[in-house]
């Protein structure tokens, strides 16, 4: 029988996945339905459970066996006030649960010093060094995700409306962004979602060339280094920029920014299964 269970748990609104190693032996890897702590706590407990539960039952494991397993899960949200504690007592065993922020950074850089960008749908910054861990970002569309792919598609509708309203000159970008948001940007701007505006961010790296696109790339980037002076990344250290935005926009950053740039080690449900195999 095993005498040592390690999982780590990576969820958020698009799922969970579970990756689980008995006795250290082979890894295996289970997936769930969305596990959104902070909107659906019930639902993301029965996502991970299930999830779960297949991946013990691929190594002739019970719930029952969970007295002997280490458990670290990264979920989106975590980080707010109250929600980790709450949602680890909604657990049937016990975890050690974090924002996925710190286990994408543990992943990412392997356990070692250096700062994680990410500039997906939404944006958050977070460094490791001797003093500990900083985390700056990621509070939401509503309220920031500054540099992220949904910040960066409302913010180039705003200004293709400029260019309606005679503000700003023609471009071939607001164009394609009015046409992309039909049947006009206000009446699509009430009903989107942070993924609706993350989509229409993709056309500003298409039109990388027009004056409209590189000041919105140069917003970007602004917003980028901001986060990165706030978070106290300094220049040489190791820095892993991940999301589709940061991907898109990797090749329009200044040379001295992209010399720090390394490759993701791991995922962010790698770094949870290193930090539940951390745990006593």
């Amino acid at each position: 029988m095993a005498t040592r269970i390690d999982i780590g748990i990576d969820g958020g609104g698009s799922g969970c996945r579970v990756a689980i190693s008995v006795d250290g032996g082979e890894i295996t890897e289970t997936r769930g339905g969305a596990a959104n702590v902070v909107t659906d706590p019930a639902a993301a407990e029965a996502a991970i459970r299930e999830a779960l539960l297949t991946a013990l039952k691929t190594h002739g494991l019970r719930l029952e066996h969970m007295t002997r397993a280490r458990v670290c899960a990264g979920l989106a949200g975590a980080r707010l006030p109250g929600v980790a504690d709450a949602f680890a007592t909604r657990l049937p065993f016990l975890a050690y649960v974090v924002d996925d922020s710190v286990t994408a950074l543990e992943g990412a850089l392997e356990g070692a010093e250096g700062t994680l960008a990410s500039l997906g749908t939404g944006s958050f910054f977070i460094r490791k060094s001797r003093e500990g861990t900083r985390h700056v970002g990621g509070w939401g569309f509503q309220l920031g995700d500054e540099g992220s792919a949904a910040w960066l598609g409302r913010r180039a509708l705003s200004l293709s409306l400029r260019v309606a309203d005679g503000r700003l000159p023609p471009d071939p970008l607001a164009e394609a962004l009015t046409r992309a948001a039909p049947p006009h940007p206000v009446l699509f701007a009430r009903d989107a979602s942070p993924g609706d505006f993350a989509q229409l961010a993709r056309l500003v790296p298409e039109h990388a060339e027009t004056p409209l696109a590189r000041r919105l790339i140069g917003e970007v980037i602004e917003a980028l280094f901001d986060g990165l002076r706030d978070v106290g990344h300094e220049q040489g250290e190791p820095l892993v920029l991940v999301g589709g935005l940061g991907e898109l926009l990797r090749s329009h950053l200044p040379a001295a920014l992209r010399s720090d740039l390394r490759p993701a080690a791991g995922r962010p449900l790698d770094g949870a299964l290193a930090l539940a195999r951390g745990l006593p």
